[in-house]
């Protein structure tokens, strides 16, 4: 190559590799852009390179591109020429991956060296305290740690090339001239300085992005740790107003509550004695009964933040159980024309607190009524399998949105205009924390709700609840 055309090849060369370097905050894409740079083609004369981090006083993480030995320089060589890509495209990593599965480069990765244990007048750690390119010729290339032996054996001349990062020595770039054994010259070496400096730039550049990104990430997570602990610091406040005021109305609400439906009941007994009384009168008495009820399930609800209340487990006949709640809903349900429908099988019983249990049916049923139009319908199923009873409650309704749906069980949660956002989330805790059974909620919009709930079976019975049967979900026996 004639000089004229050489010093253009150089220009170049080293205009692509500045533009490589520019357009790319990558420090994997940076590496293999300046060990590409430097062994292709022949203007600088380098058969292989590498380069090593330094990373608290030790030589490490090493990258490298070129052939391990004669035969393999060939072959690597030849399939480059046939390729024939541009530099441009060999910096697009169009050939990266072959050459990184190349055996060179796989034991320039196994490479660690510890710098300070290395003597002063070390030819490395000279280089990397003067922050000087250092070319070792002839048997000088062996003064390296013998780490690097098996890398230099094959060469006449190597190259070793700080790269100043971020105002340090943060890498080392070995280049030598194996295999064509050309002389390593001083507009090479000049050159190599250029993109050593371009190169140091770019890395620079490059970890401090890597930093940004890295402290942006801890703080967008200590942004979502900081809410996390102002919702939580905000639910605890509203707990702590729950208890005050619950304990308020433990005081002056549960006596007078309990008066007013005590009468209302008796109402109701006098009127199985005598059949002239005004049913007008008997439903108003079956409203304040019900109304009662509610009332009394908002108070327990409440009294549940101030004190601990431990299930007190009884055997409850499911069916009889879930009538006479029914019972008490049932001015609601025929106000709205509610078509119900219980499949509930005679001999299935369930081990819970009957209170705890009244406030779960209660609070699923009262949230089906409320979201369904006159004339719809609500069925609520039960059965069993080996372990457990299940329960389950659907409605057509108007369904929940999907993106309320991960939010449903939280304290203080509603989508209502009243109420406190408690219901579902104190259910929740009654079945699985007080029962250690499971609740799940299935919903579409405009067609309707489906929650399914399970309670383990009382195995201190002794006994299956339907000895040997089995009911599969839709409430039929299994023989």
């Amino acid at each position: 190559m004639k000089s004229g055309d050489k010093l253009q090849y150089e220009i170049d060369l080293l205009d692509t590799i500045c533009r490589g370097l520019q357009t790319t905050l990558s420090v994997e894409k940076i590496v293999h852009i300046i060990l590409t740079g430097l062994t292709a083609g022949t203007s600088l004369g380098f058969s292989r390179a590498a380069i090593f981090f330094i990373e608290e006083g030790v030589l490490k993480d090493g990258r490298g591109i070129g052939p391990y030995d004669p035969d393999e320089a060939g072959k690597i060589w030849a399939e480059l020429t046939n390729l024939q890509v541009s530099l441009d495209q060999m910096f697009e990593n169009s050939h990266r991956m072959t050459l990184e599965s190349q055996r060179f480069p796989i034991e320039i990765r196994s490479i660690t060296c510890e710098i300070i244990k290395l003597d002063n007048e070390n030819p490395l750690k000279r280089a990397i305290s003067s922050g000087e390119i250092i070319v070792l010729k002839g048997d000088e290339k062996f003064l390296l740690p013998r780490e690097f032996h098996w890398f230099v054996r094959q060469s006449s001349d190597i190259v070793i090339g700080p790269v100043k990062i971020s105002g340090r020595i943060g890498a080392v770039v070995f280049a030598d001239n194996a295999f064509h054994n050309r002389t390593i010259s001083q507009e090479t070496l000049k050159f190599l300085s250029i993109i050593l400096s371009q190169a140091g730039l770019a890395l620079s550049n490059a970890f401090a992005y890597e930093s940004i990104e890295q402290n942006l990430k801890r703080v967008q997570n200590l942004n979502e740790e900081l809410r996390q602990m102002q919702e939580e610091l905000l639910a605890c406040e509203r707990l702590a107003a729950a208890g005050r005021i619950s304990a308020y109305l433990a005081h002056e609400i549960r006596n007078p509550l309990a008066i007013i439906g005590g009468f209302a009941q008796q109402i109701l007994e006098i009127q199985k004695e005598k059949k002239d009384i005004d049913v007008r009168i008997i439903r108003n008495a079956r409203i304040i009964v019900s109304e009662v009820r509610r009332l009394e399930l908002v108070l327990n609800n409440l009294l549940r933040f101030s004190f601990n209340q431990p299930a007190k487990k009884q055997r409850i006949h499911l069916k009889s159980f879930v009538n006479e709640l029914i019972e008490v809903l049932s001015i609601n349900i025929e106000y709205n024309r509610i078509k119900l429908s219980i499949e509930i099988p005679e001999d299935i019983y369930i081990n819970a607190d009957r209170v705890q249990l009244s406030e779960v049916f209660y609070n699923l049923i009262h949230n089906s009524l409320e979201s369904i139009k006159p004339g719809g319908s609500i069925t609520i199923k039960a059965g069993e399998d080996e372990h457990n009873v299940w329960v389950e409650i659907s409605d057509t309704g108007c369904g929940i949105p999907q993106d309320v749906m991960k939010d449903l069980f939280k304290q203080f949660f509603t989508t209502k205009s009243h109420g406190m956002g408690l219901g579902l989330y104190l259910v929740k805790n009654i079945i699985e924390e007080n029962h250690s059974g499971k609740i799940e909620i299935s919903s579409e919009v405009g067609v309707g709700t489906k929650v399914y709930f399970t309670i383990p079976k009382k195995e201190e019975y002794g006994e299956k609840n339907t000895g040997d049967r089995r009911r599969n979900q839709s409430g039929n026996l299994n023989l």
